[in-house]
C-alpha cells in the first residue's frame, strides 16, 4: 500500500502543477450536454504476452454524456469528442479547458490477465482486475499538432501501481468531414506495475519451471498509430486505423513476452445523436 500512496501523491502533484498552467490560460466554460453514440468495431490484434494468436474480434462501442460526465468505451470516446479535446474511456469529466490546455480525470476498470489454459504459462498467478484513477493533460502545440500526458494509479492496491503514458499527435484535415491522425506514444511504469504485469516472482518460477524475472521502474512501450475518421452524414461516423507497438528494455526481455512487436488494425461504424 505504501507504493500506492506514493503513486497517488505523484499524480496529485502533477495535477496541481498542470492545473496552475491551465488556470493561467484563461479556461473557457464547459457546456453540459446529453450526447450519445452507439456502434460496433471490428479489430485484429495480439497480446504480446503468452502464446495467444492474432485474433479478430467484433465488439460494441458506445458513449454518452450526462452533464459534465462522459461514459465511454475506448473505441467510442474519440468519436464523441469534438476538436482536439482528449477524452478517456470509462467515466470521465473535464476539469478545465482553454485554447491551449485541457485537464480531465477519469475512472476505468483495468482488466487483468489469466494464464489458465495457456500451454506454457498456466500456473502463474492471475493479474487481478482493478480500478484505475487517471489524470490527463492535453496541450495544443499548433493548429495541427497536439500532445498529451496521462497518469493512472491503481486505486484498490491490487499491484496495478502507477503508469504514465505520453503521446504526440498530428491531425491532417482532408475535408470538413474527414481527417486522419498520426500518433506516437511512449509508456512508463513504476516497479509495482511492471513486476505485476511483466515479472515472474521466485515462487511462481519454482512452481512453473519458468525463469524468475524481476523489474524496476522504466519505459516499457513505444507505439505508432494512424487513423482516419469521417462523418458520413450528420448522424453516422466511421473510422479505420492501423497501429504497431514495441516492447522496450527489461519488459521485452521478460520470459512472458513471446513477441516484442505487435500489429493491429480496426474499423468501426457508429450512430450519434448530434
Amino acid at each position: 500500500m505504501r507504493g500506492s500512496r506514493v503513486g497517488i501523491q505523484a499524480v496529485a502533484t502533477l495535477a496541481w502543477a498542470l492545473s496552475g498552467a491551465a488556470g493561467a490560460a484563461e479556461p473557457v466554460a464547459l457546456e453540459a450536454s446529453r450526447d450519445y453514440l452507439l456502434g460496433a468495431s471490428l479489430s485484429s490484434g495480439r497480446d504480446p504476452f503468452g502464446t495467444s494468436d492474432q485474433r479478430l474480434s467484433l465488439r460494441p462501442i458506445w458513449a454518452f454524456q450526462l452533464g459534465r460526465f462522459r461514459f465511454a468505451t475506448s473505441g467510442a470516446s474519440a468519436l464523441l469528442a469534438q476538436g482536439r479535446e482528449s477524452v478517456d474511456s470509462g467515466v470521465s469529466t473535464v476539469l478545465t479547458r482553454s485554447d491551449l490546455v485541457s485537464l480531465s480525470t477519469s475512472l476505468a476498470i483495468d482488466e487483468g490477465r489469466s494464464w489458465r489454459g495457456d500451454p506454457v504459462y498456466d500456473g502463474l498467478p492471475r493479474v487481478r482486475d482493478t480500478l484505475r484513477g487517471r489524470f490527463t493533460a492535453g496541450v495544443t502545440l499548433s493548429p495541427r499538432w497536439s500532445a498529451s500526458l496521462r497518469a493512472s494509479q491503481d486505486l484498490l492496491g491490487r499491484g496495478g501501481g502507477l503508469r504514465l503514458d505520453s503521446g504526440l499527435n498530428y491531425r491532417h484535415p482532408i475535408s470538413p468531414q474527414t481527417h486522419w491522425d498520426l500518433s506516437i506514444g511512449t509508456g512508463w511504469a513504476n516497479r509495482t506495475f511492471r513486476q505485476t504485469h511483466y515479472g515472474i516472482a521466485p515462487a511462481a518460477a519454482a512452481a512453473t519451471g519458468l525463469q524468475a524475472h524481476d523489474l524496476g521502474a522504466g519505459f516499457d512501450t513505444v507505439s505508432l498509430g494512424w487513423r482516419i475518421t469521417s462523418a458520413l452524414n450528420k448522424r453516422w461516423v466511421a473510422y479505420g486505423g492501423l497501429n504497431v507497438s514495441q516492447l522496450q528494455g527489461a519488459v521485452a526481455r521478460s520470459p512472458l513476452a513471446t513477441r516484442t512487436t505487435t500489429l493491429g488494425a480496426s474499423v468501426g461504424l457508429a450512430y450519434r445523436n448530434d
